[in-house]
Order: C-alpha cells, then structure tokens, then sequence
C-alpha cells in the first residue's frame, strides 16, 4: 500500500510538472499571438506555422540571439531583416536592436516567411530549410537533384533535418489542439 501511496504521488507531481510546463508556454505564445496574427492575416501565412517557428526558434523568447548572430522572436539574420525592412517596409535606418522588437521582428520574419512560400510554391520543407539553412543552399541543393519535394530526410545538413522535423511536428501539435 506504501508503494502504491509513492507511485501515485510521484505521478501525480509528474503530472503536475507537465501541465505546469505546458501553461508556461502556452501563456508564453499567447502573449505574441496577436502580433503572429496581425502578420499572419497580412501576408496569408498560417499563424499556427509561424508559432510553430516562433517556439523552435527562440522559444517566445524576444531576447533571444543564436551563436550565430539571429535575433529575437524569429532568429533573424539581421542582414536578411536589413533586406526585408529595406525592400518591402522602406526602412533606412535599419539597426540590429529593432530585432528585439516583438512586433518588428515577427513583422519581418513573417514576410520573410511569405516571400520563401511564394518561391517554393507553398512547400513547407523547402521554406523551413531555406529560413534554417539559407536560401543559397537550399536553391544549391535543388540544382545538384532537382526534385520536387524535399523530405526532411532528404537534406544534406543534419541541423535542417532535424529543424524541419521539429517545426512540422510541433505544427502538427498545434494544428490537432486547434480543431478542438
């Protein structure tokens, strides 16, 4: 009966800490929701795929900044976002700090996003390598064998193998929990 007490206890404390874990980062999307919204709706990108994004990423973290050099929500290159706020918002006084910006950043990642979609016909592998990978590589590795669709298991980089799985499995989660 001991035994059975402490079995139960600890599952329940599991339980406990999963659910806890769960509303943690729940409220954490739900805090950049309506910005991942706005620019979803804008551009006609799912804002579920750019949540899915948005947490592998930088886990809702705005402060986030990769080793090599991303930034914010998003992970941007500032380079890219440079091009993007440029390009497409008329930005000339681009600076890096404005990655950190939740609504700038996730305004820029989410056009970035649109403009790779538009290129790839809608193939979300190719987008989440190429937002992973670079753009370069992935058009690289679609001339040395061009096929039409990219499996995640087809791609030469183990990091862009393993992103692309990541972000379409946890898609895959908010997609089920969002028909309910």
């Amino acid at each position: 009966m001991r035994i059975f007490k402490l079995v139960l206890g600890l599952c329940l404390v599991c339980v406990l800490a999963m659910v806890s874990y769960i509303l943690f980062n729940v409220n954490k999307a739900l805090k950049y929701y309506p910005i991942i919204e706005k620019y979803a709706v804008e551009y006609k990108v799912d804002p579920l795929f750019i949540t899915s994004i948005i947490k592998v990423e930088s886990n809702f973290n705005p402060e986030a900044k990769s080793k090599k050099g991303a930034i914010g929500l998003m992970q941007i290159m500032p380079p890219t976002a440079k091009e993007i706020a440029g390009k497409y918002f008329g930005v000339t006084d681009f600076n890096e700090q404005q990655l950190y910006d939740a609504d700038f950043n996730i305004k820029i990642g989410v056009c970035y996003v649109k403009i790779l979609s538009d290129m790839f016909n809608n193939n979300a592998n190719l987008v989440l390598a190429s937002y992973n990978a670079g753009l370069g590589n992935v058009q690289k590795w679609q001339q040395e064998n061009p096929i039409i669709e990219y499996d995640s298991e087809e791609m030469p980089f183990n990091e862009t193998k393993h992103y692309v799985s990541k972000i379409s499995k946890m898609y895959g989660v908010l997609k089920y929990f969002n028909k309910r």
